[in-house]
């Protein structure tokens, strides 16, 4: 068995892999080595049944964590072979929406960067904190189901008086264009909103650069309900339909143990 750890900015992940197949994982804040060990043993892994611990993300600095070799496997790989895995993909765009957003081409079993965005969950938490001054998931997510985005954004009909394209005149034209004296609600369901919209793009022109035809989005920040329903807005433009696996949060640091074990040799 493989233990695989994402150690990344905001949360630690952990996916425990046995014959290619997940058998337990989760996530904690906490990026303390003994927080970690008792969040596993919490989640009753046997730590004398794994073999190696797959790392990736923020690289530990000693060859052996909790008595067994690790292994450390780049972001690239891990953000790769997770998502191809999880949506049982051999070839396929992976976004990785953590703090910032990742993209990685995965096409005969090898994962290729082919760019990303600075916008991402960090966006999310950071502007959130500074115009409603809340920075807590769950809070923003239902203060955002009570907004409004007429309040904030410009659409193409009220910019040009119709459709422009292949985009229709609801789509946004601008975001915060009208950003005056608009509610709590409203600025946070904005700044969710415009996250997915760039996240999209960028995904949209990954995979038409790379020649993909799949896109799956993977990362905790996609499981924002918000995020997920621009993501799903933008796209149909384009003609994609966005796959969202299940087990998304933790999916680096499954790839990380899948790439360690050679599941798609």
């Amino acid at each position: 068995m493989i233990l695989g750890i994402d150690f990344g900015i905001s949360t630690t992940d952990v996916v425990l892999l046995d014959n290619c197949r997940s058998r337990k994982s989760f996530s904690l804040e906490s990026k303390s080595l003994s927080a970690l060990k008792k969040a596993i043993a919490k989640n009753k892994i046997d730590l004398d049944k794994v073999d190696r611990i797959a790392v990736t993300g923020a690289k530990p600095s000693q060859k052996i964590l909790f008595k067994k070799p690790i292994s450390v496997v780049s972001e690239i790989n891990a953000i790769g072979f997770g998502g191809a895995k999880l949506s049982k993909s051999k070839n396929c765009i992976v976004v990785s929406l953590g703090t910032g957003t990742c993209v990685v081409s995965f096409k005969g079993g090898r994962a290729k960067h082919v760019g990303g965005t600075g916008v991402g969950g960090g966006t999310v938490l950071g502007l959130s904190k500074r115009l409603v001054g809340i920075s807590d998931v769950e809070k923003l997510s239902k203060l955002a189901s009570k907004g409004s985005l007429k309040k904030t954004n410009l659409t193409v009909g009220e910019a040009i008086g119709g459709s422009v394209g292949i985009v229709p005149a609801s789509a946004t034209a601008s975001n915060f264009a009208k950003l005056t004296a608009v509610g709590k609600a409203d600025a946070a369901l904005a700044v969710q909103n415009m996250v997915g919209e760039v996240v999209a793009i960028v995904a949209v022109l990954a995979t038409k650069g790379s020649g993909q035809k799949k896109m799956v989005f993977v990362g905790k920040t996609a499981t924002f309900s918000v995020v997920r329903k621009a993501i799903r807005q933008v796209l149909s433009y384009y003609g994609f339909s966005p796959v969202f696996p299940k087990g998304l949060g933790q999916a680096t640091a499954l790839g990380a143990a899948v790439f360690q074990a050679n599941c798609f040799k």
